[in-house]
């Protein structure tokens, strides 16, 4: 589990010959920060400019060199070398600039990083797993450059945010989902692990590229992949036994099978059904708060029937039960689902995905449904006060969908959650000039605010960041002996009560990410309690008492630093 002690550190001893290998090592690299008592020990006094900075001199200086830049891309690949070289600096800088840098690390610039990650390969940033190892994974990782592991964020390439199947290139969303761990909840940078299960791809473009780095040929069948997840899910129990695992963007055919078949055995959960599940949930309750509308009347129709889009439903559903007292059951019938063909419901002709089964419309009649086939038909038929979008296909929500929706309540709610940018279903800025300022908004991407009626407009953004973090951290110090749905719930009610009144009033939906490690520190500790009351957390040196264990979460968090009473000598 996190040590208590993250932000106080030990003199550092390196042998003579390694003295300067210390300006190769990211954790323990200060660049310009070594003092040159530091350089004087470590004899590399000529390897570095006289200059000595803080580093909040670093961060400055860092940050002026990015703004020289003027696509995200190239600032990706420069915060990407300063990751390489100096970690400290890194998450320095990202916590400075939390607003400005986020969409660069992460959504939507991680996009086209990792569509083209082997392109931008320098060095490594993770383990690379595939069935040339298998049998030998336990061996990869005890020789692997990470002795203690907290968090593991895996990923098979297979459907990377909206942009399908990158393969091989689909580590750089476990590099930045890790990036957000430590920025968002302050884990250590050296115990967050990145990891892709290379099982192949399907796509030509990847196939046929003689700079792809990946295993160059199809997709595994299921028994041979799930022979590598089965060996990976051991090894890690073996190797790093406390280690939280997170499955990132597998793609439909897999990725509930995967929860289903781990998430009572290992300490696991899956970001894209209940991380997003978890941040839209507390988000949208807080929308029909200021909707006027409890959540029994709404009618929600959701553009989208993969992983995110149930997840979200179930969340929501379960959220719902929990603030408002209601049956679960009662509030999944206010969702209508919408795939590729049509409204999901029971009578349309043909065998739904098992995912889908829960939320199919039982009601509608098989005339009904054969007309039901786009989303314009579902609006009109419906007549929603809400709209979520979780498709990925980009702008479907028109202007006449929107006001149709606007037509049926006073505050409508649309969520345009696809990532990156160019997936959203539509901009925050024309839901408000097409509603005159009334919709409750919250993208899947950031957006810029709006103008209406002379009056600033600031949608929110329904980002996992506001929970996975939390819940990492907070099951990485209780140690629960498997993640359950309850512990979703609990974060997301934690997240929904964090909004003060005061941003409720401004249509903000969820608190300000600058805040964003309290946040995690509330979520954490709130993760924390939810095991200790159901009896799973086998940590059981941990305080049961609220007050007390925020202090102990937040004493756990690793901040950027380069603490003054620490000394770099040559053994």
């Amino acid at each position: 589990m996190p040590s208590h002690d993250h932000n106080k550190q030990n003199v550092v001893h390196v042998s003579y010959q390694q003295g300067a290998s210390v300006l190769t090592n990211r954790y323990l690299n200060r660049g310009t920060a070594f003092t040159m008592e530091q350089r004087k020990e470590l004899r590399i006094l000529g390897a570095l400019p006289p200059t000595v900075e803080t580093l909040e001199e670093q961060v400055e200086r860092a940050w002026a060199q990015l703004c020289r830049y003027d696509k995200p891309i190239n600032r990706y690949q420069h915060l990407a070398n300063i990751h390489a070289t100096n970690t400290t600096l890194y998450y320095a800088i990202v916590l400075a600039h939390v607003e400005a840098v986020l969409p660069i690390i992460y959504t939507p610039t991680v996009g086209e990083a990792c569509q083209n990650f082997s392109n931008y390969y320098v060095r490594e940033r993770g383990l690379y797993l595939n069935k040339l190892l298998k049998g030998h994974f336990n061996e990869v990782m005890k020789q692997s450059l990470y002795d203690n592991v907290d968090i593991i964020v895996i990923t098979d390439g297979s459907r990377i945010l909206g942009l399908g199947d990158l393969g091989s290139n689909g580590i750089g969303i476990s590099i930045g989902k890790c990036a957000l761990y430590v920025a968002g909840a302050g884990l250590h940078p050296a115990r967050v692990l990145p990891i892709v299960m290379d099982a192949g791809t399907n796509t030509e473009r990847y196939l046929a590229d003689k700079e792809y780095l990946g295993m160059r040929e199809r997709r595994l069948d299921d028994e041979q992949f799930y022979g590598l997840m089965d060996e990976f899910m051991e090894s890690v129990k073996t190797t790093w036994p406390s280690a939280v695992i997170q499955f990132e963007d597998f793609s439909n055919n897999h990725c509930f099978d995967i929860l289903e078949r781990y998430q009572n055995k290992y300490r696991c959960f899956n970001d894209d059904i209940q991380g997003t599940g978890a941040v839209i949930a507390a988000g949208f309750l807080n929308a029909i708060k200021r909707s006027g509308l409890p959540p029994l009347e709404q009618r929600i129709v959701v553009f989208g029937a993969g992983s995110a889009a149930v997840g979200v439903a179930k969340n929501i559903a379960q959220l719902a039960a929990r603030l408002y007292n209601v049956p679960v059951d009662a509030v999944l019938k206010t969702f209508y689902l919408v795939d590729t063909k049509g409204l999901v419901c029971d009578n349309r002709g043909d065998k739904l995905a098992a995912h889908k089964v829960l939320l199919s419309r039982k009601e509608v009649s098989a005339a009904d449904a054969q007309h039901l086939t786009t989303l314009e038909a579902v609006v009109q038929f419906v007549k929603p006060t809400a709209l979520l979008g979780l498709g990925g296909v980009g702008p479907v929500f028109t202007e006449e969908i929107v006001k149709s929706v606007a037509a049926n309540a006073a505050r409508p709610i649309i969520f345009p959650l696809s990532n990156p940018t160019s997936k959203s279903e539509c901009t925050p800025e024309d839901a408000y000039k097409w509603t005159n300022g009334a919709v409750l908004v919250a993208s899947g991407s950031p957006f810029p605010a709006s103008i209406v009626n002379g009056k600033t407009m600031k949608p929110s953004q329904g980002n996992n960041l506001y929970v996975f973090p939390g819940i990492g951290l907070g099951c990485a110090i209780a140690q629960p002996t498997y993640i359950p749905d309850d512990l979703l719930v609990a974060a997301s009610a934690c997240l929904n009560a964090l909004t003060t009144p005061e941003q409720m009033e401004a249509d903000q939906l969820y608190p300000p990410l600058d805040d964003i490690h309290n946040i995690s520190a509330h979520i954490a500790t709130e993760v924390i309690l939810e095991s200790q009351r159901l009896g799973i957390a086998t940590n059981t040196d941990l305080p049961r008492e609220k007050a007390e264990l925020l202090k102990l979460v937040k004493k756990s968090q690793w901040v950027p630093h380069y603490p003054a009473d620490v000394h770099v000598k040559l053994a």
